[in-house]
């Protein structure tokens, strides 16, 4: 088994590119930011203590959940 290269994981992603990658289609369809005033409002709760971690971006985990159901 050969052993991944520093530049492999770049030189995949610009093949990707080039043959048409859906993903950045979609990425450059949906003006995802128009989704956080709502996402915020909707998903923000209050902190129960000091400290934790902090929330993951809402505009991430949404666009993980169109994602999920995108390709099932």
């Amino acid at each position: 088994m050969k052993q991944k290269g520093l530049f492999d994981e770049e030189d995949r992603l610009r093949v990707l590119s080039k043959l048409g990658d859906s993903l950045e289609k979609l990425n450059e369809k949906i003006n995802w930011e128009i989704f956080k005033p709502l996402l915020k409002k909707a998903l923000t709760k209050e902190p129960k203590g000091l400290g934790g971690r902090p929330a993951y971006d809402y505009v991430l985990m949404f666009k993980i959940i169109i994602l999920q159901n995108y390709t099932t």
